[in-house]
């Protein structure tokens, strides 16, 4: 387990991703998401959106492989899986019903970034890791006005 380093986790970051991606695609997420708002996430744009995150995690877990990604880009992702398994999560319990992706939400993103958290953290420098923070959970505000807006 110790050889369990940034690139082995930078390659769980899409395969949790694309886990996630099915389980939201087949729990009906956008019909979800757009009763709940009032909004129209159709599924073409549902996937569109998805599309773009899903490639750009691939072309980082490739880049990461060879040893032109940091830790810190790690570590933004960490921190938006893990926000977004707390909302995920949060969801299903404020509004008292399944919020389609919490099953993965739960037990791949939480993990994910707990995991993150635990090896990646402590390789970023200490005057980076608040703004990794930050920098992931503004990354899911983004997606989020996107699928408001789209």
């Amino acid at each position: 387990m110790n050889k369990f380093g940034a690139k082995q986790i930078a390659w769980l970051i899409p395969v949790a991703y694309i886990f996630h991606l099915a389980d939201k695609y087949f729990t009906g997420f956008s019909d979800w998401f757009s009763r709940l708002f009032s909004v129209d996430l159709s599924l073409n744009n549902f996937i569109l959106i998805n599309s773009i995150g899903f490639t750009a995690t691939i072309l980082i877990a490739i880049l990461s492989s060879f040893n032109k990604i940091n830790s810190f880009v790690i570590a933004v992702l960490g921190t938006l899986f893990f926000v977004n398994g707390i909302i995920h999560t949060a969801a299903t319990i404020f509004t008292g019903s399944y919020e389609p992706g919490t099953i993965t939400g739960i037990f791949l993103y939480l993990a994910l970034g707990y995991l993150i958290l635990k090896k990646i953290f402590p390789l970023v420098p200490e005057e980076q890791r608040f703004l990794s923070v930050l920098a992931g959970i503004v990354i899911q505000i983004i997606v989020s006005l996107v699928a408001f807006n789209i």
